[in-house]
Order: structure tokens, then C-alpha cells, then sequence
């Protein structure tokens, strides 16, 4: 794959990748303004300003703007994340610059209509409520909040709904002028285009539309301490979360952590995936995630569980975990098989356009440069089991350990829940 990286005048960055032998082209847009920018305040208004995007410009209707993506044969969305907001599309690549028009037009050309807002309010209460009803969300995101205390990263991207009901448009309009730069965006356009062509699309429909603003959009570095969460919720399953405290993003084990990870609780034949399901048979769904942000970073285990096995759940989750902290660390098979995982993930993301832009747009956005997969590939091959060890002295902490539970019988689950935290030592 061809791959080349440009910065343009005003800052703008624009990644470019192509593929030969493929028909499409993916065009993403990264800029930096996610929830870890937002104050309590204001906590929602960076999701708010990703759905208003899509409801009316200067030039379009919210109908003309999903229209003039459909009749393309052309997908476009968007995401909000603690440290940024994407927009998207995904077509053919001949019609590379009519989706280039679109995504300008929304970024640069949005008016925030008041009676749009009003409207579009109601759709963002109704995922909210969406994510509450779901346990596992629920159970994840209280993890985050008690890991970080009152530090921006722990608060939700969707934020409180009575911060949405009370955003107006001009709240909207004064957040964009303030948060959406160019010298903190960056164009990816990952497909079967070369790049003059993308150079062109990116000069004529990015640069110069936003102002460069020097803002710092980066995540500070937080000051965390163990808590825990419980919430009584009347389903049939229960939800478990586990966090520790773990590295940033672009650490310089950041290698060694994702194939760690992948021992952990990545993959099926992962110890927790072993363990925790295929043994005794306690949850269907078990794993262990990093959050890696710029300056921050942690990693997560959940299991969902039926309420009444919580804490046999917890204890065996402890019991792996002390393990491979002393009786049983990671073996060389499974730090090859941990590595060959990554490698091929890498490998993979080439192969799809979307994620391919993606991973590069956030990789440029956090880091400013232009991701090489196969130095990451050299990286990972590097990795030993040194690295497992001193991984698993310095995250797999109690001491450091944040809980949250979410299900039946709640009262007094958090204290016999931490209580399993006492054999990890």
C-alpha cells in the first residue's frame, strides 16, 4: 500500500493510502473535540454537534444531505470519542469528490437550526436512554467515571440529558469556532485514488475552511484512585467491570500491552475467555479492552454474569489474574500466539478501507506523524516475555483497582466484590 502524509498550510493534516485492486474509497475527517474537552457544563455538546452536523447547511436539507450520500451508493456516518469526532464516508472511488462536498458542506456550512435541535434532541434522549437500559454500557461507563474521578475522560460522551435539553443552537455554533481547527484535524482518504487526486480533494474542500486555532485539545494527565460502582438493574444478567490503571497511547510498551492484552482476555483462547467461560461456564461474554488516550491510559476487564454467580465470577477473575502475576505467567506459546494476533490485525486493516482510515486519521491526529504498520509489525515481533512480566507487576495492581457491578441484588456487593481484590496480593 502506498502511503503518504502532507501537511497543508494552515495545518491541516491529510493521510493518504491507496490500494490498487479495490473500487472504493473511504474519506474520513478527525478533529480533535470529544467529551475529554468538554467542562460539566457543557458535557454532551461535543455527541450534540456530530448529530446537528447532519441536519441542515446552508445548501441542504437534512433530506439533501443523506440523499446526495445515497444516490451515490455511498455510506457516511459519524462517531464521537472522549478525544475526537469523526466524520465519514465510504464509496466508490470515482465519486471521491462528491462525498468530499458533502462532508465540507456539514463541516464548514451547518447552520444549528434552533427547531432542528429541538427535534434532534429527542433522538439523542432516546440513546441515552438506550445506553442506560444496557447493562454492559452502563457497567462500562460508571467504570470510567469512578477510575477518573472528576477528571474530563470520566465523564460520558453522551452526556447528562439536562445539559442536551438546555444546549441552544448558538451554544452549538460557539463550540465549533472554538474547537474545530485545522491545525487539530486530519483529512484520511484510504482507497483505490492516487495521491494528486487526493491532494486536490483535500486542498480544495478541507484547507483553509477552518481557522487555525493553536487550542490544546490533548487530555491532561489525571490524578486517579481506586473506587467502585454498584447500581441495582432488575435484568437477568449482571455486569462486572474491573479497571486498572495502564499506559498512554504511544508508550513505549505499547507494543508488549496489546499482546498482552490479547493473552489477558483478547481472544478465545485468552486466560480470562478460558477460565471464565469455557471452564466453569460463568458468562458469555468476558474480556479485557485498553482505553489508551494521549496522556492516559487503562485497562479494563468485564464479565456479564448471571447476578448469582458474581462472586464466584470475581474470584475467578482474581484467581487469573494472580496467576499470571506468579504461579502461571504468560508462556512463550502464548506470547507468540498474543503477537501473531496483532500482527495480523495490523495486516487486516489495510484491507478495509474504512478501518484503515480510521486507524491512520487517529494515529495522526494523536501523534502528528504517519502511522507505519510494518515498523508496528517490527515492534510487536520484539516483544518478550520481560515485557509480559513487568506488564503484569506494573497494571495488574489490586491496590490500584477500580469495580463497578451492575444488576440484582446490588446491597453490598461492592465491599464482597472488593473483597476479591484481597487474593490478587
Amino acid at each position: 500500500m502506498e502511503k503518504n502524509f502532507y501537511t497543508f498550510p494552515d495545518g491541516l493534516k491529510l493521510v493518504h493510502c491507496r490500494a490498487d485492486g479495490v473500487y472504493s474509497a473511504a474519506l474520513t475527517v478527525m478533529t480533535g473535540a470529544g467529551s475529554g474537552n468538554e467542562t460539566a457544563e457543557n458535557n454532551g455538546i461535543s455527541h450534540c454537534v456530530e448529530h446537528m452536523l447532519f441536519k441542515g447547511t446552508g445548501r441542504r436539507t437534512a433530506f439533501e444531505i443523506s440523499n446526495d450520500i445515497d444516490k451515490l451508493g455511498a455510506q457516511s456516518n459519524a462517531f464521537t470519542s472522549k478525544l475526537a469526532t469523526g466524520y465519514y464516508t465510504v464509496g466508490l472511488a470515482e465519486h471521491l469528490e462528491e462525498c468530499a462536498d458533502v462532508l465540507s458542506d456539514i463541516l464548514t456550512n451547518s447552520t444549528f437550526d434552533d427547531k432542528e435541535l429541538d427535534k434532534e434532541r429527542k433522538v439523542i434522549d432516546e440513546e441515552i436512554s438506550m445506553s442506560e437500559d444496557d447493562g454492559a454500557d452502563l457497567c462500562l461507563d460508571e467504570l470510567s467515571r469512578v477510575y477518573f474521578g472528576d477528571h474530563a475522560l470520566g465523564r460520558t460522551i453522551l452526556g447528562p440529558r439536562e445539559n442536551v435539553a438546555r444546549f441552544k443552537g448558538a451554544d452549538l455554533r460557539k463550540y465549533v469556532a472554538e474547537n474545530y481547527a485545522s491545525d487539530s484535524t486530519v483529512v484520511c482518504i484510504a482507497g483505490n485514488v492516487e495521491f494528486e487526486r487526493a491532494k486536490a480533494v483535500a486542498e480544495r474542500y478541507f484547507a483553509g475552511k477552518l481557522p487555525r486555532l493553536g487550542r490544546r485539545w490533548q487530555d491532561e494527565k489525571a490524578q486517579t484512585k481506586p473506587g467502585r460502582f454498584v447500581r441495582e438493574k432488575a435484568d437477568e444478567q449482571a455486569h462486572l467491570g474491573m479497571a486498572f490503571p495502564s499506559l498512554p497511547y504511544k508508550h513505549e510498551k505499547d507494543a508488549a500491552l496489546a499482546v498482552f492484552n490479547a493473552v489477558l482476555g483478547g481472544s478465545m483462547s485468552s486466560r480470562l475467555f478460558q477460565e471464565v467461560r469455557e471452564k466453569e461456564g460463568l458468562a458469555y461474554s468476558v474480556f479485557s479492552a485498553m482505553s489508551t488516550y494521549i496522556n492516559n491510559g487503562y485497562m479494563c476487564v468485564y464479565a456479564g454474569i448471571n447476578p448469582a454467580n458474581a462472586e464466584r465470577a470475581a474470584h475467578t477473575i482474581a484467581r487469573v489474574i494472580k496467576e499470571i502475576k506468579t504461579t502461571r505467567p504468560i508462556t512463550r506459546e502464548e506470547l507468540e500466539r498474543g503477537k501473531e494476533q496483532i500482527k495480523t490485525a495490523y495486516a487486516l486493516s489495510g484491507e478495509n478501507m474504512g478501518g484503515c482510515a480510521s486507524l491512520y486519521s487517529r494515529y495522526a491526529l494523536y501523534t502528528g506523524e504517519l502511522l507505519d504498520t510494518g515498523r508496528e509489525i517490527e515492534r510487536v515481533q520484539k516483544v518478550t516475555l520481560d515485557d509480559m512480566a513487568w506488564l503484569a507487576e506494573h497494571i495488574l495492581r489490586p491496590e490500584a483497582a477500580s469495580i463497578s457491578y451492575v444488576g440484582k441484588n446490588a446491597e453490598g456487593k461492592g465491599e464482597r466484590l472488593s473483597c476479591a481484590a484481597r487474593q490478587w496480593r
